[in-house]
């Protein structure tokens, strides 16, 4: 596997059982050094952590100075991840991806917008219809058996400053998250790992009167306007939000399914949640189209974990060219809650130390097929007016996607002399024309090495191009 991620869940110390810091660095540093050089398979370090969701505990709106009490423990949990990143990845902040969970709604903000509303005989159906109404003002509270309306919708809004000012403060003013439902997404391109990863904020119109997960529609459509781009052609793409998709009748906390197959539609190949408190793999399959499914998994850390399942988190190795992974879970093998050792943990219907699994390659819509023909046809335009340099930086994302751009872009980059361009978008060479352009360059590079190794590729050896013959005879000569 060529890839490795860290997923996390529910970092919300229990303030009934609570660990330090240290102590849970400690615990996955030591597990690491075990799972890396354990079992049949030893498990690849992680590359990238995901944390989907509940940061903190929260507190109640009843609470004395309830905002620093949220900033406070915030302020716990950007040591911990501070850490965590330091000895996982290098400090590498671009490779930790975030999400909201419906425990970094703030209580104190939701229930000071509040307004009591008095109900009337005559007036309780059309309540009762619009309490259940999408998008609704209501809210309905059982203990106080009372009716509410959201009144200050600018202190509703403030729901998530706490976690704004935490986010900001975490990626050090790099990254920003909008106060705006409609904006609360955010994309972490890692092309060197060839994935395209999308945190989503499930808690849009949550709050502890009003459980049900949901994404805002727009956050979904936008982030896939911005995946059409050019930069993120062939990237696998990989969803982050924090609640299940599924859940018992009597419970409401859960997103409807059909979000998740929007999710398959924009192209997704794979999702990770938190919220359950129990690990979890499901194969979810597209029910309004072709063939394409996404792979559900979850695991929780910090929270009191799910009736039969201890603490646990979830290594998730990949290979994006295979389209294979393996679901690692790592559960508490102990009973001390604060000085947890961590262990492998089977799920319930598999026996074997990990699950395998295949996911779906990255699609590619109409619309990018579209917009590579116009990004080819300019850069013809920009060749036929010499301007090569231009030329080439239009073709290299197009390079590795359409067979059309590789011609091209290598007469733009021979004609700049653009030896390491050629290295990079070339090797290994697909034509006569690429190998021999090929190994110009790593001669001229003095890449001696690697050309011996490219003389020995059947495209070159088995040659009878009499040009590439010619070639190979030379530079074969050269290093003898």
């Amino acid at each position: 596997m060529t890839l490795s991620v860290l997923h996390i869940s529910d970092l919300h110390r229990d303030p009934s059982n609570p660990i330090s810091n240290q102590v849970l660095i400690d615990s996955l540093e030591r597990d690491r050094d075990r799972y890396t050089r354990e079992g049949n398979v030893p498990i690849r370090p992680p590359d990238i952590i995901v944390v989907s969701g509940d940061i903190i505990y929260g507190v109640k709106h009843d609470s004395e100075d309830a905002e620093s009490s949220l900033r406070y423990q915030y302020e716990e949990a950007l040591h911990f991840l501070d850490e965590l990143a330091a000895r996982f990845v290098d400090g590498d902040k671009r490779c930790i991806i975030i999400v909201p969970g419906n425990h970094d709604v703030s209580d104190y903000h939701f229930r000071n917008s509040l307004a009591p509303v008095a109900v009337q005989l005559d007036a309780r159906k059309a309540l009762s219809e619009q309490l259940v109404s999408p998008g609704s003002h209501l809210r309905w509270s059982w203990p106080e058996f009372s009716l509410y309306r959201i009144d200050d919708t600018g202190m509703y809004g403030r729901r998530f400053d706490a976690f704004i000012e935490f986010y900001s403060s975490f990626y050090e003013n790099q990254r920003s998250y909008s106060a705006d439902p409609a904006r609360q997404f955010d994309i972490f391109d890692l092309p060197d790992k060839g994935l395209a990863i999308v945190g989503f904020n499930s808690c849009y119109d949550n709050d502890t009167l009003n459980k049900q997960g949901a994404i805002h529609p727009d956050c979904i459509a936008e982030a896939r306007l911005q995946l059409r781009d050019l930069s993120y052609q062939g990237r696998m793409r990989i969803a982050v939000w924090h609640h299940n998709i599924e859940g018992p009748p009597t419970k409401m906390d859960y997103v409807d399914p059909e979000i998740v197959q929007n999710l398959i539609d924009s192209g997704y190949s794979l999702g990770l949640h938190g919220h359950q408190h129990r690990p979890q793999y499901l194969d979810t399959r597209f029910r309004h189209g072709p063939d394409r499914r996404i792979i559900i998994s979850a695991g929780t850390i910090c929270g009191s974990a799910a009736y039969r399942f201890g603490r646990a988190y979830n290594l998730v190795e990949l290979d994006p060219e295979s389209r294979t992974g393996r679901l690692h879970v790592r559960e508490m093998q102990n009973d001390n809650l604060n000085l947890p050792i961590w262990g492998p943990r089977s799920l319930s219907s598999h026996s074997a130390e990990y699950l395998a699994f295949d996911f779906e390659p990255p699609l590619e819509s109409f619309e990018s097929a579209d917009r590579n023909t116009a990004v080819l046809s300019r850069a013809r335009r920009l060749y036929d007016s010499n301007k090569y340099e231009e030329a080439s930086l239009l073709l290299r994302p197009l390079s590795r996607i359409e067979k059309l751009a590789r011609p091209l872009l290598l007469d733009c980059l021979h004609r700049i002399d653009d030896m390491q361009g050629i290295i990079e978008f070339f090797d290994p060479p697909e034509s006569a024309s690429e190998a021999i352009a090929l190994m110009d360059a790593l001669w001229t590079e003095n890449r001696r090495e690697r050309l011996t190794q490219v003389l020995g590729m059947p495209l070159i050896h088995k040659s009878i191009d009499p040009s590439v013959v010619e070639m190979r005879n030379k530079y074969s000569a050269r290093l003898a």
